[in-house]
């Protein structure tokens, strides 16, 4: 069933435009009083710019309106009349010229500073709340959606302001008081324009509800194809590697040609609304001259007033005419609008005030049985318990998908467990503020994290105020010191885009830094050295073992070499606790450890004296 509002959606749009997902889009815009006050809202944090820029508009509307009745004066007088002193005539036009652009210039100027200061808030604050969200809560976003809403959608919204002061109000004040005008020439004459009104009012309403829901399938589809192109940006190694350049560039052309179909729509409508507009307008001037010309005639008017009226009556379509393209481009800016703001109301964490004070040194944790899921009925962590005590070194095994990664999150409530509890030093992660938390725990990822930007920014990357001694010793631990002197300009050497010129290792040394930097009393490595080759591994877990000792260690790896350095190893297995036991008793013993370990245990075996090196 096509809405009631969009009275001319069944004959604009192809029946396949109308699935349930877009008709919901089209009534979330269609109500759009609430997107229109918040934008209004959102310029009006400029006061002191849109009042300069209201007076130039209507300083500019003024002066033209001056303009036809000097006209109507030269013609009814020195024209009429034969006189030739018209020196004040051309004063007075030679004034009101130079009024014309000096209001010209200061509208159209301060206008340009308004649209990119509401075009910074509105991006600035989109990003600010963005990053004030949880992770769970922007993962619901495609990133390239995001980053459409964010560029693409916020600069759709830059016409609003031109649109909404230059249009509206600068032609709003040139139409009216050119009615204005006309009504004083000839009442009759300016009431017959009037009739005109009310049909565009529904014109504007009819064909803009169309304009506006076409404008949001097609933002939607621009947000799509930004995924796709980050998508194939992130995977362009296997794309090459498996040869799908043909699949990739048809799935990004097929969607493209779902938003050109929206867009020449879009414009389309536009342009029926623009060349409809023209029309009635152009028809009323013509039927309003018929008529002026039999009262000139007929001695009711001079001929100096009809032609005034007439060049009021252009200055009046020529608005008018100018609304009906600024009508379409504002209801893009609401689907737009519409689109930025969804983001905007996304609740963010609560704000949360220390309920306890954080402890000092290594803590110990407890989960206790501790279950999620991240879809129903399917469990990752089923009843999970298990302890690790202040200052202990702790393995946690499973095989890929058991829920390491998962607890690592737990562990820094990007995601709450829905059943049982973790406690921290004997309190419920819930007890901390988040801020308090995440400064405790540490997790280091296997996907370094890494700026454009300076080594040093790089390394010091949270702990912006880490002191030169501190960052030193960061660097020597980690075995930064190699790339810190290969480098031209040492520390403060360029990276490029996500490290694109460090081999994986160095990615990797460089995340480890900045953990030291963080200064956490719980660390989490989840496969933080992956990257790096055993020896090179081993060398820095070595020259670490004093840092690590003073806090509490959680590893999680798949190479035995790694895990084999705690002295007790967890083995997940079903989101539960299989078994924990020292690697030499769990390779000896435990089915599913061996299972997970087969290769490289099979590897060591076959090496006399190796076996002996993992702990007992």
């Amino acid at each position: 069933m096509v809405p009631p509002f969009c009275p001319l959606l069944r004959y604009a749009i192809p029946t396949r435009y109308l699935g349930r997902e877009v008709k919901s889009v089209a009534l979330r815009i269609c109500n759009n009083d609430s997107t229109i006050t918040r934008l209004v809202r959102d310029c009006l944090l400029q006061k002191g710019r849109i009042s300069l820029a209201v007076v130039s508009l209507i300083g500019l509307g003024l002066a033209q309106l001056a303009l036809p009745w000097l006209v109507k004066m030269w013609v009814e007088g020195p024209l009429t009349d034969g006189d030739t002193d018209i020196g004040a005539f051309v004063a007075t036009a030679s004034i009101i010229a130079v009024l014309i652009a000096v209001f010209l210039f200061s509208s159209r100027a301060l206008l340009a500073s308004i649209n990119q200061r509401f075009l910074e808030h509105l991006r600035s604050t989109t990003v600010a709340h963005i990053l004030s969200l949880e992770p769970e809560t922007v993962r619901r976003y495609q990133s390239g959606d995001l980053m459409s809403r964010v560029f693409q959608d916020a600069g759709l919204l830059s016409g609003f302001v031109q649109s909404l002061l230059k249009r509206v109000l600068g032609d709003g004040i040139l139409a009216l008081g050119a009615l204005v005008m006309m009504a004083v020439i000839d009442v009759r004459l300016a009431l017959a324009a009037l009739l005109l009104v009310p049909l565009l009012a529904v014109i504007f309403w009819a064909i803009g509800t169309v304009i506006r829901r076409l404008a949001a399938v097609a933002q939607r589809r621009m947000g799509e194809l930004s995924s796709i192109l980050q998508q194939q940006l992130q995977g362009f190694t296997t794309v090459k590697g498996f040869q799908t350049e043909e699949f990739e560039d048809h799935r990004f052309a097929d969607t493209y040609r779902g938003y050109r179909h929206e867009v020449v729509l879009a414009e389309g409508w536009t342009a029926a609304l623009m060349a409809l507009v023209f029309l009635l307008a152009t028809l009323a001037f013509v039927v309003a001259i018929s008529f002026g010309s039999r009262e000139v005639v007929g001695g009711t008017i001079t001929a100096g007033s009809l032609l005034a009226f007439c060049l009021y009556a252009g200055q009046t379509i020529e608005p008018i005419r100018r609304l009906a393209e600024t009508h379409g481009l504002l209801q893009r800016a609401l689907a737009a609008g519409e689109r930025l703001y969804q983001i905007l109301d996304l609740q963010p964490a609560p704000l949360e005030s220390a309920r306890v004070p954080p402890p000092t040194g290594g803590c110990s944790l407890h989960f206790d049985l501790t279950s999620f899921s991240y879809q129903p009925g399917c469990e990752v962590l089923h009843d999970l318990t298990f302890d690790v005590r202040a200052g202990e070194q702790v393995a946690i095994v499973a095989a890929s998908g058991g829920g390491k990664s998962t607890i690592a999150s737990l562990l820094l409530r990007f995601l709450d467990p829905i059943n049982g509890a973790i406690r921290l030093d004997g309190l419920d992660l819930k007890s901390y503020s988040l801020d308090d938390l995440r400064r405790l725990i540490c997790v280091v990822e296997q996907r370094p994290f890494l700026l454009n930007a300076p080594l040093l920014d790089n390394i010091r990357y949270g702990s912006w105020n880490a002191s030169a001694t501190a960052i030193e010793e960061a660097v020597r631990l980690t075995g930064l010191d190699g790339l810190q002197r290969s480098l031209p300009h040492g520390l403060d050497s360029l990276i490029d885009e996500t490290g694109r010129d460090l081999s994986g290792g160095q990615r990797q040394r460089i995340v480890l830094a900045r953990s030291i930097l963080r200064d956490p009393a719980v660390l989490v490595l989840d496969e933080a050295t992956s990257a790096l080759d055993s020896d090179a591994e081993g060398r820095i877990l070595d020259d670490l073992g004093d840092w690590l000792s003073r806090r509490t260690v959680v590893l999680m790896a798949h190479r035995l070499s790694t895990i084999s350095r705690s002295p007790r190893v967890i083995v997940l297995h079903d989101g539960q606790v299989a078994a924990q036991a020292s690697p030499a008793e769990l390779s000896a013993k435990n089915e599913i450890f061996r299972t997970l370990f087969a290769d490289q245990l099979e590897a060591t075996e076959r090496r006399p004296g190796n076996r002996a090196s993992l702990p007992e």
